[in-house]
């Protein structure tokens, strides 16, 4: 793509971190998304995340499952250090969650989603699209030993900033352990063989497929946590079975992906793609209606250039496997 002769693949992760985290997820509008503070303080900092788990996962020599490992690491952090939204019952985005799962100073179901929200869309979905963008640098280093210093500071800045403009101090023993599991969290990706499942041959599907199960995935997800409770309380299980099958069906969508790609040895970037395509699928259709049912901020206007520049991409990806076919 003509872009990427431009832009070098860094610059172009610490532009996507933002904009799948931030903007194509309906968080921020359009407006308040080039709001240059806004975004230096409460968006960046998703390009600083995503440029060290990648950057760390190709110095490691490590595979998905050290990108999976760091992505849940960041997720951790962004909610229960960062923005302590978590921590929090009368955060403004909780709704009737702060009521439904909010236990031993946690609002659980809400914490579980977003964790899940941040491994998907920030860390995975921005990763694997900057990989596409990029497939003869996949493998390479990005950014300098310098530049990645300047992310990690970025990063860690992030805390403080946040706890100004958010002034909740959760637990401190809850807090502590957050960090134990973050270190964890890191030690593992660190430690883990790069490939922790064995090749083996994968299921042929259509790439159609994993596109389906990302979408039903995310979809079923965010329905549990976030729709469901708003629309019908009386009917709700007990939160900690809701929490079981949110987890139950995140590690379901997981398994049947390393099934399908012989535990990622087999599946090629249509694969790939059609992956990332689900997991958004569900955040663009409600961009397109957002400016519908509130205030116009641009939210349809992200969903038709995201879907423009995700059609861009699939085009070249299939003109390139043929190609090479050829």
């Amino acid at each position: 793509m003509d872009l990427t002769k431009r832009l070098p693949p860094g610059l172009a992760l610490l532009f996507l971190g933002p904009v799948l985290g931030e903007l194509l997820s309906g968080h921020q509008s359009l407006f308040e998304f080039i709001n240059p503070l806004n975004f230096v303080l409460t968006a960046l900092p998703y390009g600083f995340a995503a440029i060290i788990c990648r950057e760390l996962v190709v110095r490691w020599r490590k595979g998905w499952s050290g990108l999976v490992l760091l992505g849940l690491a960041f997720g951790i952090y962004e909610e229960f250090i960062v923005a302590r939204s978590v921590w929090d019952p009368n955060w403004a985005e909780l709704g009737v969650l702060g009521n439904y799962s909010y236990w031993q100073g946690i609002t659980w179901t809400y914490a579980e989603v977003l964790v899940h929200f941040h491994l998907t869309i920030s860390i995975l979905s921005s990763v694997v699209l900057a990989g596409l963008l990029y497939p003869q640098r996949r493998d390479d280093r990005w950014v300098s030993n310098r530049g990645l210093i300047a992310c990690l500071i970025g990063l860690a800045l992030w805390s403080p900033v946040l706890m100004i403009l958010h002034p909740f101090s959760p637990p401190l023993i809850g807090y502590a352990l957050s960090w134990a599991a973050i270190a964890g969290l890191v030690y593992l990706a660190w430690r883990l063989p790069g490939q922790v499942f064995k090749a083996r041959l994968g299921v042929v599907v259509a790439p159609f497929w994993y596109g389906l199960i990302a979408c039903g995935n995310m979809t079923l997800v965010f329905w549990l946590v976030f729709l469901l409770p708003e629309s019908n309380p009386a009917w709700l299980p007990a939160w900690p079975l809701a929490f079981a099958l949110v987890a139950f069906l995140d590690l379901g969508a997981f398994w049947v992906v390393l099934l399908w790609s012989g535990n990622g040895s087999t599946w090629d970037a249509r694969d790939k793609l059609a992956l990332i395509i689900g997991m958004l699928a569900l955040f663009i259709v409600l961009d397109v209606f957002k400016d519908f049912s509130e205030a116009f901020g641009g939210s349809s206007i992200v969903a038709i250039v995201a879907l423009w520049g995700l059609w861009r991409l699939w085009l070249h990806t299939v003109r390139a496997r043929l190609r090479k076919a050829s």
